[in-house]
Protein backbone atom coordinates (compact mmCIF):
# COMPACT_ATOMS: atom_id res chain seq x y z
CA UNK A 1 0.00 0.00 0.00
CA UNK A 2 1.48 3.26 -1.01
CA UNK A 3 2.60 5.49 2.42
CA UNK A 4 0.26 8.17 0.97
CA UNK A 5 -2.58 6.24 -0.07
CA UNK A 6 -4.94 7.55 3.49
CA UNK A 7 -3.58 11.43 3.12
CA UNK A 8 -4.00 11.55 -0.48
CA UNK A 9 -7.69 9.83 -0.49
CA UNK A 10 -8.74 12.27 1.95
CA UNK A 11 -7.45 14.94 0.09
CA UNK A 12 -10.01 14.02 -2.79
CA UNK A 13 -12.74 13.18 -1.08
CA UNK A 14 -12.34 16.86 0.66
CA UNK A 15 -11.00 18.42 -2.33
CA UNK A 16 -14.36 17.17 -4.28
CA UNK A 17 -16.78 18.31 -1.37
CA UNK A 18 -15.51 22.01 -2.08
CA UNK A 19 -15.73 21.87 -5.57
CA UNK A 20 -19.34 20.33 -5.28
CA UNK A 21 -20.19 23.64 -3.35
CA UNK A 22 -19.28 23.01 0.45
CA UNK A 23 -17.72 26.40 2.29
CA UNK A 24 -17.80 25.38 5.90
CA UNK A 25 -16.21 22.64 7.67
CA UNK A 26 -16.74 21.56 11.22
CA UNK A 27 -14.14 19.95 13.52
CA UNK A 28 -14.22 18.35 16.89
CA UNK A 29 -11.17 16.85 17.71
CA UNK A 30 -10.21 13.37 17.24
CA UNK A 31 -7.15 11.06 15.72
CA UNK A 32 -8.78 8.69 13.02
CA UNK A 33 -10.32 11.82 11.63
CA UNK A 34 -6.65 12.93 10.87
CA UNK A 35 -6.25 12.48 7.03
CA UNK A 36 -9.50 14.35 6.71
CA UNK A 37 -8.65 17.05 9.33
CA UNK A 38 -5.49 17.78 7.41
CA UNK A 39 -7.35 18.03 4.15
CA UNK A 40 -9.79 20.17 5.22
CA UNK A 41 -7.01 22.66 6.92
CA UNK A 42 -5.51 22.91 3.49
CA UNK A 43 -7.71 23.50 1.27
CA UNK A 44 -7.98 27.24 0.31
CA UNK A 45 -11.44 27.44 -0.61
CA UNK A 46 -12.47 25.78 2.97
CA UNK A 47 -13.58 27.51 6.40
CA UNK A 48 -12.25 25.16 9.18
CA UNK A 49 -14.59 25.72 12.87
CA UNK A 50 -13.24 24.03 15.77
CA UNK A 51 -16.25 22.84 18.38
CA UNK A 52 -15.14 20.25 21.11
CA UNK A 53 -18.45 18.96 21.96
CA UNK A 54 -19.91 16.92 18.67
CA UNK A 55 -23.53 17.85 19.56
CA UNK A 56 -22.98 21.77 19.76
CA UNK A 57 -20.46 21.72 16.39
CA UNK A 58 -23.59 19.57 14.66
CA UNK A 59 -26.29 22.24 15.32
CA UNK A 60 -23.53 25.14 14.74
CA UNK A 61 -23.27 23.10 11.24
CA UNK A 62 -26.79 23.40 11.25
CA UNK A 63 -27.12 26.85 11.96
CA UNK A 64 -25.09 27.80 9.51
CA UNK A 65 -26.63 25.77 7.00
CA UNK A 66 -29.90 27.39 7.54
CA UNK A 67 -28.26 30.33 5.97
CA UNK A 68 -26.47 29.54 3.21
CA UNK A 69 -28.73 26.86 1.76
CA UNK A 70 -25.76 24.76 1.41
CA UNK A 71 -24.59 21.62 3.85
CA UNK A 72 -21.78 22.44 6.31
CA UNK A 73 -19.56 19.07 6.24
CA UNK A 74 -19.31 17.67 9.73
CA UNK A 75 -16.26 15.81 10.93
CA UNK A 76 -15.97 13.84 14.20
CA UNK A 77 -13.52 11.05 15.21
CA UNK A 78 -14.31 7.22 15.90
CA UNK A 79 -16.72 5.21 18.46
CA UNK A 80 -19.52 7.54 20.35
CA UNK A 81 -18.12 10.90 18.81
CA UNK A 82 -20.91 10.84 15.62
CA UNK A 83 -23.77 9.55 17.83
CA UNK A 84 -23.58 13.07 19.83
CA UNK A 85 -24.61 14.32 15.97
CA UNK A 86 -27.84 12.46 16.31
CA UNK A 87 -30.00 15.13 17.77
CA UNK A 88 -29.06 17.66 14.93
CA UNK A 89 -29.56 15.20 12.67
CA UNK A 90 -33.22 14.63 13.43
CA UNK A 91 -33.83 18.15 12.92
CA UNK A 92 -31.91 18.71 9.50
CA UNK A 93 -34.11 16.03 8.70
CA UNK A 94 -37.29 17.37 10.17
CA UNK A 95 -37.15 21.07 9.06
CA UNK A 96 -35.19 20.40 5.77
CA UNK A 97 -31.95 21.55 6.29
CA UNK A 98 -29.15 20.29 4.72
CA UNK A 99 -25.88 18.93 6.32
CA UNK A 100 -23.40 16.66 5.65
CA UNK A 101 -21.61 14.25 7.90
CA UNK A 102 -18.25 12.21 7.42
CA UNK A 103 -17.78 9.88 10.60
CA UNK A 104 -14.33 8.83 10.92
CA UNK A 105 -14.31 4.80 11.20
CA UNK A 106 -11.94 1.65 12.74
CA UNK A 107 -10.86 -0.64 9.92
CA UNK A 108 -13.28 -4.05 9.50
CA UNK A 109 -10.88 -6.03 10.86
CA UNK A 110 -11.22 -4.51 14.28
CA UNK A 111 -15.00 -4.37 14.10
CA UNK A 112 -17.08 -6.74 16.39
CA UNK A 113 -13.96 -7.88 18.27
CA UNK A 114 -13.71 -5.38 21.45
CA UNK A 115 -11.58 -3.00 19.78
CA UNK A 116 -11.01 0.21 21.34
CA UNK A 117 -13.40 3.09 20.49
CA UNK A 118 -15.33 0.57 18.16
CA UNK A 119 -18.53 0.62 17.59
CA UNK A 120 -21.02 0.01 14.50
CA UNK A 121 -20.77 3.22 12.55
CA UNK A 122 -22.49 1.60 9.40
CA UNK A 123 -26.14 3.40 8.61
CA UNK A 124 -26.01 5.23 12.59
CA UNK A 125 -28.42 7.51 11.93
CA UNK A 126 -31.53 4.85 10.44
CA UNK A 127 -33.64 6.59 8.85
CA UNK A 128 -33.00 10.34 10.01
CA UNK A 129 -30.28 10.56 7.27
CA UNK A 130 -31.58 11.43 3.71
CA UNK A 131 -28.62 8.88 2.38
CA UNK A 132 -26.19 6.75 3.73
CA UNK A 133 -22.62 6.14 1.69
CA UNK A 134 -20.70 3.20 3.00
CA UNK A 135 -17.25 4.73 1.69
CA UNK A 136 -15.22 1.53 3.10
CA UNK A 137 -11.26 1.73 3.09
CA UNK A 138 -8.98 3.98 1.29
CA UNK A 139 -8.29 2.05 -2.57
CA UNK A 140 -5.70 3.59 -5.30
CA UNK A 141 -7.41 1.65 -8.71
CA UNK A 142 -8.41 5.00 -10.97
CA UNK A 143 -11.44 3.76 -10.93
CA UNK A 144 -12.36 3.73 -7.19
CA UNK A 145 -10.87 7.35 -7.20
CA UNK A 146 -13.31 8.23 -9.89
CA UNK A 147 -16.18 7.19 -7.88
CA UNK A 148 -15.03 8.48 -4.54
CA UNK A 149 -15.44 12.10 -6.07
CA UNK A 150 -18.69 11.20 -7.89
CA UNK A 151 -19.95 9.58 -4.67
CA UNK A 152 -18.75 13.38 -2.74
CA UNK A 153 -20.90 15.30 -5.31
CA UNK A 154 -23.70 12.67 -5.02
CA UNK A 155 -23.67 13.32 -1.37
CA UNK A 156 -23.44 17.27 -1.73
CA UNK A 157 -26.83 16.84 -4.04
CA UNK A 158 -28.73 14.41 -1.80
CA UNK A 159 -28.56 16.66 1.08
CA UNK A 160 -30.31 19.41 -0.96
CA UNK A 161 -32.51 17.41 -3.11
CA UNK A 162 -35.15 15.91 -3.77
CA UNK A 163 -35.69 16.72 -0.15
CA UNK A 164 -32.95 18.50 1.96
CA UNK A 165 -31.83 16.54 5.28
CA UNK A 166 -28.36 15.47 6.25
CA UNK A 167 -26.37 12.91 4.41
CA UNK A 168 -24.08 10.33 6.14
CA UNK A 169 -20.96 9.11 4.48
CA UNK A 170 -18.71 6.35 6.67
CA UNK A 171 -15.03 6.07 5.60
CA UNK A 172 -12.54 3.17 7.40
CA UNK A 173 -9.30 4.42 8.21
CA UNK A 174 -5.94 2.69 8.33
CA UNK A 175 -3.12 3.63 10.06
CA UNK A 176 -0.64 5.51 9.83
CA UNK A 177 -3.23 8.55 9.80
CA UNK A 178 -0.55 10.93 8.93
CA UNK A 179 0.84 11.93 5.85
CA UNK A 180 3.61 9.76 4.57
CA UNK A 181 6.02 11.35 2.12
CA UNK A 182 5.70 10.32 -1.88
CA UNK A 183 8.97 9.30 -2.03
CA UNK A 184 8.34 5.60 -3.87
CA UNK A 185 7.11 5.73 -7.62
CA UNK A 186 3.73 4.48 -7.06
CA UNK A 187 2.99 7.33 -4.23
CA UNK A 188 4.18 9.91 -6.46
CA UNK A 189 1.87 8.45 -9.38
CA UNK A 190 -0.92 8.10 -7.09
CA UNK A 191 -0.44 11.87 -5.99
CA UNK A 192 -0.39 12.66 -9.49
CA UNK A 193 -3.86 11.05 -10.21
CA UNK A 194 -5.39 12.89 -7.64
CA UNK A 195 -4.41 16.03 -8.47
CA UNK A 196 -5.15 15.31 -12.19
CA UNK A 197 -8.76 14.56 -10.55
CA UNK A 198 -9.03 17.69 -8.94
CA UNK A 199 -8.61 19.51 -11.43
CA UNK A 200 -11.28 18.00 -13.79
CA UNK A 201 -15.03 19.57 -12.90
CA UNK A 202 -16.90 17.60 -10.11
CA UNK A 203 -20.09 16.19 -11.73
CA UNK A 204 -22.95 19.20 -11.63
CA UNK A 205 -26.48 17.39 -11.50
CA UNK A 206 -28.82 19.81 -12.52
CA UNK A 207 -31.34 20.31 -9.55
CA UNK A 208 -35.09 19.56 -9.79
CA UNK A 209 -37.56 21.95 -9.69
CA UNK A 210 -41.04 20.90 -8.47
CA UNK A 211 -43.17 22.54 -10.84
CA UNK A 212 -47.26 22.60 -10.20
CA UNK A 213 -49.51 21.15 -12.98
CA UNK A 214 -51.32 23.83 -14.70
CA UNK A 215 -54.61 21.69 -13.89
CA UNK A 216 -54.29 21.81 -10.34
CA UNK A 217 -53.40 25.64 -9.86
CA UNK A 218 -56.44 26.58 -11.83
CA UNK A 219 -58.54 23.94 -10.04
CA UNK A 220 -56.89 26.00 -6.86
CA UNK A 221 -57.66 29.30 -8.48
CA UNK A 222 -61.36 28.88 -9.13
CA UNK A 223 -61.56 27.79 -5.67
CA UNK A 224 -60.29 31.23 -4.30
CA UNK A 225 -62.59 33.04 -6.71
CA UNK A 226 -66.15 31.53 -5.45
CA UNK A 227 -65.62 31.82 -1.78
CA UNK A 228 -66.54 34.83 -0.08
CA UNK A 229 -64.84 33.61 3.70
CA UNK A 230 -60.84 32.08 2.54
CA UNK A 231 -57.92 32.25 4.65
CA UNK A 232 -54.03 32.40 4.11
CA UNK A 233 -51.89 30.77 6.68
CA UNK A 234 -48.23 31.06 6.66
CA UNK A 235 -46.70 28.76 9.13
CA UNK A 236 -42.80 28.70 10.28
CA UNK A 237 -40.56 28.73 7.12
CA UNK A 238 -36.68 28.69 5.97
CA UNK A 239 -35.22 31.77 5.71
CA UNK A 240 -35.21 31.31 1.94
CA UNK A 241 -38.46 31.47 2.05
CA UNK A 242 -38.29 35.18 2.21
CA UNK A 243 -38.33 35.60 -1.34
CA UNK A 244 -41.95 34.70 -1.64
CA UNK A 245 -43.40 37.54 0.20
CA UNK A 246 -44.02 39.77 -2.68
CA UNK A 247 -45.83 36.93 -4.12
CA UNK A 248 -47.85 36.44 -0.67
CA UNK A 249 -48.76 39.76 -0.59
CA UNK A 250 -49.50 39.77 -4.20
CA UNK A 251 -52.18 36.59 -3.59
CA UNK A 252 -53.94 38.56 -0.52
CA UNK A 253 -54.38 41.47 -2.45
CA UNK A 254 -55.91 39.43 -5.49
CA UNK A 255 -57.80 37.07 -3.30
CA UNK A 256 -59.17 40.04 -0.55
CA UNK A 257 -58.36 36.71 1.75
CA UNK A 258 -56.87 37.31 5.89
CA UNK A 259 -53.26 36.34 5.66
CA UNK A 260 -52.73 34.93 8.95
CA UNK A 261 -48.56 35.09 9.44
CA UNK A 262 -46.56 33.35 12.33
CA UNK A 263 -43.51 35.37 13.66
CA UNK A 264 -40.95 32.56 12.12
CA UNK A 265 -43.34 32.34 8.92
CA UNK A 266 -40.83 35.27 7.23
CA UNK A 267 -43.67 37.09 6.04
CA UNK A 268 -44.85 38.86 9.36
CA UNK A 269 -41.58 41.12 9.86
CA UNK A 270 -40.85 42.91 6.16
CA UNK A 271 -42.43 46.17 4.00
CA UNK A 272 -44.00 43.89 1.21
CA UNK A 273 -47.33 43.20 3.02
CA UNK A 274 -47.71 46.71 4.18
CA UNK A 275 -50.55 47.97 1.62
CA UNK A 276 -53.39 46.39 0.17
CA UNK A 277 -53.18 43.00 2.34
CA UNK A 278 -55.02 42.52 5.82
CA UNK A 279 -52.65 40.11 7.92
CA UNK A 280 -53.66 39.30 10.90
CA UNK A 281 -50.66 38.55 13.14
CA UNK A 282 -52.67 37.78 16.59
CA UNK A 283 -54.57 34.85 15.31
CA UNK A 284 -53.43 32.25 17.78
CA UNK A 285 -54.93 35.14 20.78
CA UNK A 286 -57.76 36.10 18.92
CA UNK A 287 -59.08 32.13 18.89
CA UNK A 288 -59.00 31.81 22.82
CA UNK A 289 -61.73 33.92 22.37
CA UNK A 290 -64.75 31.92 22.54
CA UNK A 291 -67.41 34.79 20.96
CA UNK A 292 -64.74 34.59 17.97
CA UNK A 293 -64.72 31.45 17.22
CA UNK A 294 -68.37 30.79 17.50
CA UNK A 295 -68.75 33.05 14.45
CA UNK A 296 -68.51 32.04 10.75
CA UNK A 297 -65.59 29.63 9.86
CA UNK A 298 -64.24 29.54 6.19
CA UNK A 299 -65.02 28.14 3.24
CA UNK A 300 -61.38 27.73 2.01
CA UNK A 301 -57.98 27.78 3.37
CA UNK A 302 -54.81 28.03 1.91
CA UNK A 303 -51.94 27.03 3.50
CA UNK A 304 -48.30 28.13 2.28
CA UNK A 305 -45.83 25.51 3.28
CA UNK A 306 -45.96 24.15 7.05
CA UNK A 307 -48.08 23.35 9.68
CA UNK A 308 -48.33 26.15 11.98
CA UNK A 309 -47.36 26.38 15.40
CA UNK A 310 -50.28 27.42 16.87
CA UNK A 311 -52.12 24.97 18.96
CA UNK A 312 -55.20 27.12 19.05
CA UNK A 313 -55.42 27.01 15.07
CA UNK A 314 -54.87 23.19 15.32
CA UNK A 315 -58.43 23.05 17.58
CA UNK A 316 -59.80 25.87 14.80
CA UNK A 317 -59.87 22.96 12.20
CA UNK A 318 -61.80 20.95 13.81
CA UNK A 319 -64.37 23.60 13.61
CA UNK A 320 -64.13 23.95 9.94
CA UNK A 321 -65.89 20.88 8.77
CA UNK A 322 -66.56 20.80 4.90
CA UNK A 323 -63.53 23.45 4.00
CA UNK A 324 -61.85 23.25 1.53
CA UNK A 325 -57.86 22.68 2.73
CA UNK A 326 -54.91 23.20 0.66
CA UNK A 327 -51.61 22.83 1.43
CA UNK A 328 -48.69 24.50 -1.22
CA UNK A 329 -44.89 23.21 -0.77
CA UNK A 330 -42.37 20.66 -1.24
CA UNK A 331 -41.91 19.78 2.54
CA UNK A 332 -43.43 16.30 2.82
CA UNK A 333 -47.37 16.40 4.14
CA UNK A 334 -47.74 19.23 6.36
CA UNK A 335 -51.53 18.25 7.54
CA UNK A 336 -50.67 17.26 11.49
CA UNK A 337 -54.76 17.88 11.72
CA UNK A 338 -56.02 15.07 8.95
CA UNK A 339 -58.10 18.40 7.65
CA UNK A 340 -56.25 19.00 4.21
CA UNK A 341 -58.47 18.28 1.32
CA UNK A 342 -55.45 19.12 -1.05
CA UNK A 343 -52.15 19.05 -1.34
CA UNK A 344 -50.01 20.30 -4.29
CA UNK A 345 -46.78 19.12 -3.75
CA UNK A 346 -44.79 22.11 -5.77
CA UNK A 347 -42.61 24.78 -6.18
CA UNK A 348 -44.04 27.56 -4.11
CA UNK A 349 -42.72 30.73 -6.27
CA UNK A 350 -44.22 28.67 -9.30
CA UNK A 351 -46.93 27.44 -7.82
CA UNK A 352 -48.15 31.45 -6.26
CA UNK A 353 -47.12 32.98 -9.32
CA UNK A 354 -49.21 30.91 -11.47
CA UNK A 355 -52.11 31.17 -9.43
CA UNK A 356 -51.94 35.09 -8.85
CA UNK A 357 -51.74 35.41 -12.65
CA UNK A 358 -55.41 33.05 -13.10
CA UNK A 359 -56.81 35.55 -10.33
CA UNK A 360 -58.80 38.90 -10.78
CA UNK A 361 -59.40 40.82 -7.82
CA UNK A 362 -62.98 40.27 -7.39
CA UNK A 363 -65.84 42.43 -5.36
CA UNK A 364 -66.32 40.37 -2.61
CA UNK A 365 -68.75 40.99 0.64
CA UNK A 366 -66.74 43.16 3.28
CA UNK A 367 -67.64 41.49 6.56
CA UNK A 368 -65.36 38.29 6.49
CA UNK A 369 -62.88 40.36 6.38
CA UNK A 370 -64.13 42.95 8.95
CA UNK A 371 -64.31 40.40 11.30
CA UNK A 372 -60.42 39.53 11.42
CA UNK A 373 -59.40 42.85 10.55
CA UNK A 374 -61.71 44.06 13.95
CA UNK A 375 -60.27 40.94 16.02
CA UNK A 376 -56.47 41.82 14.96
CA UNK A 377 -57.15 45.63 15.88
CA UNK A 378 -58.61 44.22 19.52
CA UNK A 379 -55.78 42.09 19.98
CA UNK A 380 -53.14 44.76 19.56
CA UNK A 381 -54.73 46.98 21.60
CA UNK A 382 -55.06 44.23 24.24
CA UNK A 383 -51.59 43.49 23.90
CA UNK A 384 -50.30 47.11 23.88
CA UNK A 385 -52.43 47.85 26.97
CA UNK A 386 -50.95 44.78 28.95
CA UNK A 387 -47.64 45.72 28.39
CA UNK A 388 -47.91 49.33 29.25
CA UNK A 389 -49.86 48.22 32.73
CA UNK A 390 -46.74 47.68 34.49
CA UNK A 391 -43.03 49.18 34.67
CA UNK A 392 -41.84 45.50 35.80
CA UNK A 393 -39.84 43.59 33.43
CA UNK A 394 -42.38 40.66 32.09
CA UNK A 395 -41.76 38.18 29.34
CA UNK A 396 -44.11 40.04 26.46
CA UNK A 397 -41.90 43.00 27.58
CA UNK A 398 -38.18 41.04 26.70
CA UNK A 399 -39.73 39.80 23.71
CA UNK A 400 -41.02 43.08 21.98
CA UNK A 401 -38.07 44.67 23.00
CA UNK A 402 -35.52 42.50 21.47
CA UNK A 403 -37.51 42.65 18.13
CA UNK A 404 -37.74 46.59 18.20
CA UNK A 405 -34.29 47.01 18.83
CA UNK A 406 -33.30 45.08 15.66
CA UNK A 407 -33.13 47.24 12.64
CA UNK A 408 -33.71 45.99 8.99
CA UNK A 409 -31.40 43.54 7.83
CA UNK A 410 -31.25 42.08 11.09
CA UNK A 411 -31.43 38.15 12.10
CA UNK A 412 -33.98 37.43 14.98
CA UNK A 413 -33.57 34.36 16.31
CA UNK A 414 -36.37 32.61 18.58
CA UNK A 415 -35.93 29.34 20.87
CA UNK A 416 -38.60 27.38 21.24
CA UNK A 417 -41.37 26.33 23.94
CA UNK A 418 -42.06 29.98 25.31
CA UNK A 419 -40.37 32.36 23.24
CA UNK A 420 -41.23 31.89 20.08
CA UNK A 421 -44.99 32.18 21.66
CA UNK A 422 -44.07 35.36 23.36
CA UNK A 423 -43.06 36.91 20.04
CA UNK A 424 -46.52 35.11 18.19
CA UNK A 425 -48.24 36.94 20.90
CA UNK A 426 -46.60 40.24 21.64
CA UNK A 427 -44.86 41.36 18.63
CA UNK A 428 -46.79 41.93 15.68
CA UNK A 429 -45.31 42.94 11.85
CA UNK A 430 -44.16 46.56 12.02
CA UNK A 431 -42.89 47.04 8.45
CA UNK A 432 -39.41 46.69 9.48
CA UNK A 433 -37.12 43.85 7.01
CA UNK A 434 -36.41 40.87 9.43
CA UNK A 435 -35.37 37.48 8.65
CA UNK A 436 -36.51 35.16 11.40
CA UNK A 437 -34.42 32.11 12.32
CA UNK A 438 -36.28 29.05 14.50
CA UNK A 439 -35.34 25.18 15.24
CA UNK A 440 -39.19 24.70 14.01
CA UNK A 441 -38.66 20.69 12.45
CA UNK A 442 -38.30 19.10 15.81
CA UNK A 443 -38.99 21.87 18.17
CA UNK A 444 -36.78 20.67 20.42
CA UNK A 445 -34.49 23.23 23.20
CA UNK A 446 -31.44 21.66 22.64
CA UNK A 447 -28.73 23.26 20.51
CA UNK A 448 -30.24 26.95 19.82
CA UNK A 449 -26.99 28.08 21.04
CA UNK A 450 -24.63 26.42 18.99
CA UNK A 451 -27.06 26.69 15.79
CA UNK A 452 -27.73 30.16 16.54
CA UNK A 453 -24.00 30.95 16.52
CA UNK A 454 -23.14 29.33 13.63
CA UNK A 455 -25.97 31.31 11.87
CA UNK A 456 -23.94 34.30 13.02
CA UNK A 457 -20.78 32.96 11.83
CA UNK A 458 -21.98 33.40 8.28
CA UNK A 459 -24.59 36.39 8.54
CA UNK A 460 -23.77 39.72 8.26
CA UNK A 461 -26.05 42.09 10.24
CA UNK A 462 -27.08 42.03 13.91
CA UNK A 463 -28.50 39.03 15.66
CA UNK A 464 -30.83 38.88 18.31
CA UNK A 465 -31.60 35.30 19.73
CA UNK A 466 -34.59 35.47 22.27
CA UNK A 467 -34.12 31.83 24.59
CA UNK A 468 -35.65 30.42 27.91
CA UNK A 469 -33.26 29.50 31.22
CA UNK A 470 -33.68 26.11 30.91
CA UNK A 471 -32.70 25.45 27.09
CA UNK A 472 -29.66 27.99 27.36
CA UNK A 473 -28.78 25.68 30.16
CA UNK A 474 -29.25 22.88 27.59
CA UNK A 475 -26.50 24.23 25.66
CA UNK A 476 -24.07 25.61 27.59
CA UNK A 477 -21.29 24.07 25.80
CA UNK A 478 -22.62 26.17 22.52
CA UNK A 479 -20.88 29.36 24.03
CA UNK A 480 -17.79 28.15 22.73
CA UNK A 481 -18.86 28.85 19.61
CA UNK A 482 -18.96 32.77 20.30
CA UNK A 483 -15.10 32.97 19.08
CA UNK A 484 -16.40 32.54 15.55
CA UNK A 485 -18.71 35.72 15.60
CA UNK A 486 -17.98 38.71 14.96
CA UNK A 487 -21.45 40.65 14.29
CA UNK A 488 -23.23 42.03 16.57
CA UNK A 489 -24.99 39.73 18.48
CA UNK A 490 -27.49 38.96 21.87
CA UNK A 491 -28.43 36.38 23.28
CA UNK A 492 -31.28 37.50 25.57
CA UNK A 493 -32.42 34.90 28.30
CA UNK A 494 -35.16 34.95 29.95
CA UNK A 495 -34.50 33.94 33.70
CA UNK A 496 -37.82 32.80 34.93
CA UNK A 497 -35.90 29.82 37.10
CA UNK A 498 -37.64 27.10 34.99
CA UNK A 499 -39.31 25.69 32.40
CA UNK A 500 -42.55 27.97 32.50
CA UNK A 501 -44.34 26.95 29.55
CA UNK A 502 -45.95 23.70 31.58
CA UNK A 503 -47.89 26.36 34.07
CA UNK A 504 -49.89 27.27 30.96
CA UNK A 505 -50.64 23.28 30.27
CA UNK A 506 -53.77 21.48 31.46
CA UNK A 507 -51.06 19.50 33.47
CA UNK A 508 -50.82 22.63 35.59
CA UNK A 509 -54.31 22.32 37.12
CA UNK A 510 -54.31 18.54 37.67
CA UNK A 511 -54.40 17.08 41.41
CA UNK A 512 -51.53 14.83 40.90
CA UNK A 513 -49.15 17.38 39.90
CA UNK A 514 -49.06 19.73 43.08
CA UNK A 515 -46.42 20.86 44.47
CA UNK A 516 -43.17 19.87 44.23
CA UNK A 517 -44.46 17.01 42.03
CA UNK A 518 -45.35 19.77 39.08
CA UNK A 519 -41.17 20.69 39.76
CA UNK A 520 -40.24 17.21 37.61
CA UNK A 521 -41.73 19.60 34.66
CA UNK A 522 -40.71 22.89 35.70
CA UNK A 523 -37.35 22.01 37.16
CA UNK A 524 -36.85 25.33 38.93
CA UNK A 525 -32.90 26.35 39.48
CA UNK A 526 -31.05 28.65 41.11
CA UNK A 527 -28.09 28.90 39.03
CA UNK A 528 -26.06 31.93 38.25
CA UNK A 529 -25.54 32.77 34.08
CA UNK A 530 -22.65 35.27 34.51
CA UNK A 531 -20.06 32.59 35.23
CA UNK A 532 -20.70 30.50 31.97
CA UNK A 533 -20.63 33.65 29.93
CA UNK A 534 -17.60 34.78 31.88
CA UNK A 535 -16.09 31.21 31.24
CA UNK A 536 -16.21 31.99 27.46
CA UNK A 537 -15.12 35.84 27.72
CA UNK A 538 -18.63 37.22 26.62
CA UNK A 539 -19.86 40.12 27.87
CA UNK A 540 -23.20 39.76 30.75
CA UNK A 541 -25.51 42.21 32.09
CA UNK A 542 -28.14 41.28 34.83
CA UNK A 543 -31.41 43.05 33.76
CA UNK A 544 -34.35 44.03 35.98
CA UNK A 545 -36.13 46.36 34.25
CA UNK A 546 -37.04 48.24 31.37
CA UNK A 547 -35.10 50.55 30.78
CA UNK A 548 -32.09 48.23 32.07
CA UNK A 549 -32.85 45.93 29.25
CA UNK A 550 -33.20 48.53 26.92
CA UNK A 551 -29.54 50.06 27.48
CA UNK A 552 -28.16 46.47 27.62
CA UNK A 553 -29.76 45.70 23.92
CA UNK A 554 -28.22 49.08 22.72
CA UNK A 555 -24.96 48.47 24.16
CA UNK A 556 -24.60 44.93 23.03
CA UNK A 557 -25.78 46.00 19.48
CA UNK A 558 -23.39 48.21 19.58
CA UNK A 559 -20.13 45.74 19.59
CA UNK A 560 -18.99 43.52 18.00
CA UNK A 561 -19.42 39.99 18.83
CA UNK A 562 -21.41 37.97 21.12
CA UNK A 563 -22.74 39.20 24.66
CA UNK A 564 -25.21 37.37 27.07
CA UNK A 565 -28.24 39.39 28.58
CA UNK A 566 -30.27 37.99 31.81
CA UNK A 567 -33.46 39.42 31.25
CA UNK A 568 -34.98 38.41 34.75
CA UNK A 569 -38.84 38.33 35.34
CA UNK A 570 -41.17 36.79 37.88
CA UNK A 571 -41.02 32.68 37.88
CA UNK A 572 -44.96 33.00 37.13
CA UNK A 573 -45.50 35.92 35.30
CA UNK A 574 -45.96 34.82 31.72
CA UNK A 575 -49.13 32.75 32.45
CA UNK A 576 -50.26 35.53 34.58
CA UNK A 577 -49.53 38.00 31.80
CA UNK A 578 -51.13 35.99 29.44
CA UNK A 579 -54.09 35.17 31.44
CA UNK A 580 -54.52 38.82 31.64
CA UNK A 581 -53.95 39.12 28.07
CA UNK A 582 -57.23 36.52 27.30
CA UNK A 583 -59.87 38.82 29.94
CA UNK A 584 -58.74 41.73 27.77
CA UNK A 585 -59.33 40.73 24.63
CA UNK A 586 -62.48 39.09 25.72
CA UNK A 587 -63.35 42.53 27.17
CA UNK A 588 -63.13 43.84 24.15
CA UNK A 589 -64.73 40.97 22.14
CA UNK A 590 -67.38 39.68 24.27
CA UNK A 591 -67.04 35.49 24.65
CA UNK A 592 -64.61 34.05 27.17
CA UNK A 593 -61.28 32.07 26.42
CA UNK A 594 -61.06 28.37 26.34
Amino acid sequence: MPENLQAEWARLLIGSFADAGVTDVVISPGSRSTPFVLAAAQHPKLRCFDLIDERSAAFFALGQARVTGRPALLLPTSGTAGANYLPAVVEAGASHTPLLVLTADRPVELAACGANQTIDQIRLYGDHAREFFDLGGAEASPQALRALRRTAAQAFFASRHPRPGAVHLNARIRKPLEPGEAVREAEQDLAAAVSELLERPVPSPRAPRWLPEAADVDHLARACARVERGLIVCGPAPLAQAGTRSLIAELGRRTGFPVLREAASQVRYCPELDAGVLTVDGFDALLANSGFRAGPTPELIVQIGRVPTSGRWSRYLDRCAGCAHWVIGTEGWQDAESTASDLLFADLDGSLARLTTRLAALPRSRAWPERWRLGEEAVRRAVDEELASSDALTEGGVARALVGALPAGSLLALGNSLPIREVDTYCPGSGVDLRVWSQRGASGIDGVVSGVLGAASVWRHRVGLLIGDVSFLHDLSGLGAARYVTVPTAIVVVQNRGGRIFEQLPLAAHPSAEGEVFEHWTTPHEIDLAPAAALHGLAHERVERPAELDSALAEAFGRPGVSVIEAVVPPHGAAEQNRRLRQRIDNALGGDGP
